[in-house]
């Protein structure tokens, strides 16, 4: 219930790197804030699966797991416990330090990867349990949400103060259900003998709200740029992001999970760079990164660095493609507009069009 501590759980089969996880998350989250739990499962725990579950309860905010717990219990995998968090709405992270290759880099929209290293993966943690608090706190401080028949793209636009945004952030959602079958089943029981009542609704939307959000939105960028999908609209390298980043303080969000990085609203980011006036030459202008990058030349008076591309010259941009992490243009031969590996509301990404021909036909896409 509200006012209660919320708790985090850490599972590993190795008791002192648990150990050392939780010391540092103890110097960066107060005992006022969160209850840190542990669990080394062992087989004397009994049934892994009766296990978790004493370990849970309803004040779980989040759950952070080895993905190979088998060196205490024999065939225990993290996978197990994400499906068991997924089946309760409990976010959860998996990690791998003893094979790295053992997890995918890239998570599903309802899965958090954990950097493996402890400072990273603590800083990784407190960010990410504060994240999802945050939006907990937000959606119990306005219950007309839970009252109102509004989308769920209209709640996380109202949480962030972005009513007009509740179209961009829909398109990100168009394939929850195919991404959670666990959610589906939820809403299912909702909508049959179930009868949810309001702490039931909102550790769902916080559940379902926070991983597009962490996942999807921030990661992919449309109405929220990173910092290196903020130096692609400049049509430029990550290297210049010191220098322009002064220039788009009043465009940053600070919302959710933005703790510990640098993210800038795209509506925003358009009115400072309508602000800082200069007279770019038509001539050399042909889309939007062209002039984006002119006018920030001309404010820091010298010219921007060029992006390793060897279409352009490293002159041109305006998109980012997450798969081979650099610059691309809408140049017919440098990207491809738009594919099944990238969100609908992601308008600033596009996939690079070597890769894309080299992996498409092998894909069936």
């Amino acid at each position: 219930m509200a006012g209660e501590t919320p708790n985090l759980l850490l599972i590993d089969d190795n008791a002192e790197n648990l150990g050392s996880l939780r010391q540092r998350l103890e110097v960066m989250m107060s005992a006022e804030e969160v209850e840190i739990r542990t669990w080394v499962p062992t087989e004397d725990d009994g049934p892994p699966a009766d296990a978790f579950e004493s370990q849970v309860d309803n004040q779980t905010a989040l759950v952070i797991t080895d993905y190979d717990l088998t060196t205490s219990v024999k065939g225990l995998f993290g996978l197990s416990i994400v499906g068991w968090c997924q089946a309760k709405s409990i976010p959860v992270g998996d990690f791998s330090r003893g094979n790295l290759a053992a997890l995918p880099k890239e998570p599903n929209l309802f899965e958090l990867r954990v950097p493996t290293d402890d400072e990273n993966g603590a800083a990784f943690v407190a960010t990410t349990f504060r994240g999802f608090r945050s939006l907990r706190a937000g959606i119990e401080a306005m219950p007309a949400l839970l009252t109102e028949r509004r989308s769920l793209a209209a709640v996380l636009a109202s949480l962030l103060g972005r009513p007009r945004l509740e179209s961009q952030f829909a398109a990100y959602m168009s394939r929850l259900g195919a991404a959670n079958s666990a959610l589906l089943q939820q809403l299912r029981n909702f909508a049959g003998g179930e009868h949810p009542d309001d702490q039931d609704k909102i550790k769902l939307l916080t559940y379902v709200l926070g991983h597009v959000l962490c996942n999807a939105i921030l990661k992919y960028p449309g109405p929220i740029l990173s910092r290196h999908s903020l130096c692609a609209y400049m049509a430029t390298t990550l290297g210049e992001f010191e220098a322009i980043d002064p220039l788009f303080n009043d465009a940053r969000y600070s919302g959710p999970f933005s703790a510990g990085h640098s993210y800038f609203w795209r509506g925003d980011v358009d009115r400072v760079l309508d602000g800082l006036g200069g007279d770019p030459d038509d001539s050399d202008v042909e889309s939007f990164a062209d002039r984006n990058r002119q006018l920030v030349e001309a404010v820091l008076d010298r010219a921007l660095a060029t992006h390793a591309c060897d279409r352009c010259g490293g002159m041109k941009g305006g998109f980012w493609c997450p798969f081979t992490v650099r610059p691309v243009c809408e140049r017919p031969d440098c990207s491809v507009p738009s594919s099944s590996w990238i969100p609908a509301g992601a308008q600033l990404c596009r996939v690079e069009r070597d890769f894309y021909d080299e992996w498409a036909p092998l894909l069936g896409l």
